[in-house]
This record gives C-alpha cells, sequence and structure tokens, in this order.
C-alpha cells in the first residue's frame, strides 16, 4: 500500500515539473514590459538614438519599452549592471560601441563585451569632434601640436575608456597633441566646460559641440571618423589632414545578457527590424540629426567584435594616458 502511494506521489511530482517545464516553453514573450538600461544619461547622445527608437520598438513589440538612465563609470555601471541580469530578454542594455570594449579593457568594467548578446543596433557614424573655445587663438592641428611641445593642452571629455578618451589618446600619439585629458560626467558638461574656457581643447561626440559652435562659444576643428559626418560635411576629418591612424567609428544599439535563448532573440530582432523600417521612424530619426545603421544579430556581433578587436590592438596607447 506504501509502495503504490510513494509511487503516485512521485509520478506526481514528475507530472507537475513535466508541464513547468512545458509552460516555460510555451510562454508567450514577450509577455511584460522591456527595459533598457541606457549608460549614459537622458537627452545624450547614447540616449537620443535609443529614445527615438522606443515608440517604435513597443510598436512592434506589442509590451511597453521602457528606458532607464543608469549613468556612472563612464557607462561601466550599466552595463555590469546588465551582465549580470537574468537573460530572459527583457533587461537590455542600450550602449555605444566600441566605448563599451574601451571600458572594460581600459577602465576593467565588470563585465565581458563580447559575452554580450548582440541584439540590435540603431545609429552609426555619429562621430566625435575635436574642438576649441571660441576665441581660441588655436585653429588648426598644427597650431595645437605647437602650442602643447611645453606643456599638455587641458582637454575636456566624458570619462576614460570612453569614445571621445580613445579619440584624444589617438591625437596625442598619432597627431603629437600633448593633452592632459580631464574627464566630465557627461559629453555635454565637456563641452560646456570648454565654451565656458575652462578647459583648452574639447573631444566629444559632434552633437554636443554643434550648438555651441553655432552660437561662437566653441570652434569645431576636425572630427574623429574614417569619414566626414553626414549631417555635417563642412567639418575635415583628422584622417584627410594627414593622419590615417586616427580614425574612430562608432555605432549605438541594445545587447542582451549572456545566455539569451535563440527563440526570444530572434522575436526581438524580427521586432526590432520592423520597428527600424517604420517611415516614422526614419523620420523622427532624421528630425533628430541620426546616422540609421541597422544591424540584427550575427551582422551586429560581427561589427561589434571588429571594433572590440581595434580597441584591444591599441591597448597601450589607451592605457598610457591614464592617471597613475
Amino acid at each position: 500500500m506504501c509502495k503504490r502511494i510513494c509511487f503516485s506521489l512521485v509520478m506526481g511530482v514528475l507530472l507537475v515539473s513535466l508541464v513547468s517545464v512545458d509552460s516555460f516553453s510555451q510562454e508567450k514573450f514577450p509577455s511584460q514590459p522591456i527595459r533598457i538600461v541606457a549608460t549614459h544619461a537622458a537627452g545624450g547622445t547614447t540616449d537620443v538614438p535609443i529614445r527615438v527608437f522606443q515608440p517604435f520598438a513597443q510598436k512592434a513589440l506589442g509590451v511597453p519599452v521602457v528606458i532607464e538612465n543608469m549613468v556612472g563609470g563612464g557607462g561601466n555601471t550599466a552595463r555590469a549592471f546588465v551582465f549580470k541580469q537574468k537573460p530572459d530578454g527583457y533587461t537590455l542594455l542600450g550602449t555605444k560601441q566600441p566605448s563599451m570594449s574601451g571600458g572594460e579593457i581600459v577602465q576593467g568594467g565588470k563585465f565581458e563585451s563580447l559575452k554580450f548578446v548582440a541584439v540590435f543596433n540603431i545609429a552609426g557614424k555619429n562621430y566625435n569632434c575635436l574642438a576649441v573655445p571660441y576665441d581660441s587663438p588655436l585653429k588648426t592641428l598644427d597650431d595645437l601640436k605647437k602650442a602643447s611641445a611645453s606643456k599638455p593642452l587641458i582637454t575636456a571629455g566624458p570619462g576614460i575608456g570612453t569614445n571621445a578618451y580613445m579619440f584624444a589618446m589617438l591625437l596625442k600619439r598619432y597627431v603629437g597633441i600633448n593633452v592632459e585629458y580631464v574627464p566630465f560626467d557627461s559629453g555635454a558638461d565637456a563641452a560646456l566646460a570648454l565654451a565656458g574656457g575652462k578647459t583648452q581643447i574639447g573631444v566629444g561626440n559632434l552633437e554636443n559641440y554643434w550648438p555651441l559652435h553655432e552660437q561662437k562659444k566653441a570652434r569645431i576643428l576636425a572630427t574623429a571618423g574614417p569619414e566626414r559626418d553626414e549631417t555635417h560635411r563642412q567639418f575635415p576629418t583628422v584622417v584627410e589632414q594627414g593622419y590615417p591612424q586616427v580614425s574612430l567609428d562608432e555605432m549605438t544599439g541594445l545587447f542582451a545578457p549572456p545566455g539569451l535563448p535563440k527563440d526570444r532573440l530572434e522575436i526581438l530582432i524580427k521586432g526590432f527590424t520592423k520597428a527600424a523600417a517604420e517611415p516614422e521612424f526614419k523620420a523622427a530619426a532624421l528630425k533628430a540629426n541620426l546616422t540609421l545603421l541597422p544591424l540584427a544579430g550575427d551582422d551586429y556581433y560581427k561589427a561589434s567584435k571588429a571594433m572590440h578587436e581595434s580597441v584591444k590592438g591599441m591597448e597601450d596607447i589607451l592605457k598610457a594616458g591614464v592617471s597613475k
């Protein structure tokens, strides 16, 4: 009698377990809000592409998409947080590359860039620029090089390891501009410091400096991209001024924690691809001066990996600029 009861209990537990597993595998996804954790403050150049994309993404996925700005560590606070989250597709990271790899390699961020699951890239070619105060007597790269020969030029930029920081270190190594890099909490703060005459040079995303350039508070001398910025073609690149090594591309997109199931990844990719194809989204992106670069899954991973390897290739340059 006892054996029959015990056998029945065991079978019942097994049956419940099988039903639970089957229910999980059949769970509708997504069925609750998706959170995108952005590495920088609202209104910044990392946040804007994600925020423009957000209403179209939630329409395509059929659930709310919520943006949380988790500021700190030049983006590393958000990256480390998302890296440890449950890989269920409900928490994503919104970040730039190669800034993420710079945060890992230069600052020792507590995450592994290439272990994140590459989901969808939104924008790209939003290049960094080099600027000086508008009334500065330094108006060319050669001027900056000569002026810094005896003493480093105080240079404003966002956190160590960011794209702007990489740009500054490349300028130091290959152009010969001796810089003393001063990290600010955001690119906008760095640009305002330059415009206020607190530093001699500013490096950061072009969109942070463009309004100040228009207001004659800053003067943009060059951009960091391999080609001229599509929305501001009047500014020459450092490359075309004779320094081919100073070329820094970048992109802004979404990653998931390691281990995201393939079926959920495919659902996210399908939804984001649909959202990116919406004419209304393209119009909104154009209005926000975004250069779109939609990449999904493997294609996004390959682009991210190439940027990571580029950062690894200049590790010595980047670490040389970190204060001991």
